[in-house]
């Protein structure tokens, strides 16, 4: 494992993609991190707030070039699930909000960004950015419903060992999944699923029109292929990929 840290960048996971464009062959497993980000990116184009030297950003450069482009969301589930794992050993009630938020209850701790690059019909590199809430208390009022370690435990932490820890588990489960453990990290994404089995409303974009209705639907599983399964009221299973739905908070 190869780190480096900074006290500042516009963005971790823009900064591997700088590396990579002087030094082709980074090495696996690269992690940058920095005490704060002036341009952190989150899902859908969302920016990630983060107070400085409060909480854990970092980026890590996975090669997983045995991967099939089809089975990209490999990385998600492995990334998610380490977290996931992580955190239950400081608090209780942590889910999987597909694809790879991370929430204790209702709210958000921790949220992921991966970014892949293709060679031929398999994966080059996946760049994975991640942003936990450690010791931050306080959030902007367009954050919808952040929450911290600190603010779930009333404790403070060390963030640089707290980092060791995450990359530690991160490593570990990346390893188990491609030396036989696949499907045990499947069936763990798949029963850490926040709101798995419970009848809840969502937001369902049609693919064709762009029209978006809100219904009462179930989630069931994941696909392989990353698509989020739902249950209707006339009990049956469709799949939506990221943009075709919503969740209603």
């Amino acid at each position: 494992m190869k780190r480096i840290h900074y006290k500042q960048l516009a963005s971790t996971n823009s900064h591997i993609k700088e590396m990579l464009q002087s030094d082709s062959i980074l090495p696996h497993f690269t992690v940058i991190s920095t005490d704060y980000q002036t341009s952190g990116r989150g899902q859908r184009e969302n920016r990630w707030e983060s107070c400085e030297g409060a909480n854990l950003l970092f980026s890590i450069l996975l090669r997983p070039e045995e991967l099939k482009a089809t089975e990209a969301f490999a990385i998600s589930r492995i990334v998610s699930v380490a977290i996931a794992k992580w955190l239950t050993a400081y608090i209780d009630n942590i889910s999987i909000k597909w694809p790879n938020d991370i929430y204790c209850g209702d709210k958000k701790i921790c949220g992921i960004l991966i970014e892949n690059s293709m060679m031929g019909s398999n994966i080059n590199t996946s760049i994975v950015g991640v942003g936990i809430n450690i010791n931050q208390t306080q959030f902007s009022s367009f954050i919808p419903n952040p929450t911290s370690l600190s603010l779930i435990t009333g404790k403070s932490y060390v963030v640089e060992d707290e980092l060791k820890g995450v990359l530690y588990e991160i490593e570990k489960q990346y390893n188990n999944y491609f030396c036989g453990f696949s499907e045990e990290t499947n069936t763990l994404y798949h029963n850490m699923l926040y709101r798995l089995n419970i009848p809840s409303k969502y937001n369902i974009v049609n693919s064709s029109t762009s029209a978006m209705r809100t219904e009462n639907a179930t989630i069931v599983g994941v696909e392989p292929n990353g698509c989020l399964m739902l249950k209707h009221s006339d009990e049956t299973v469709c799949s939506y990929a990221f943009k075709e739905v919503g969740f209603i908070l």
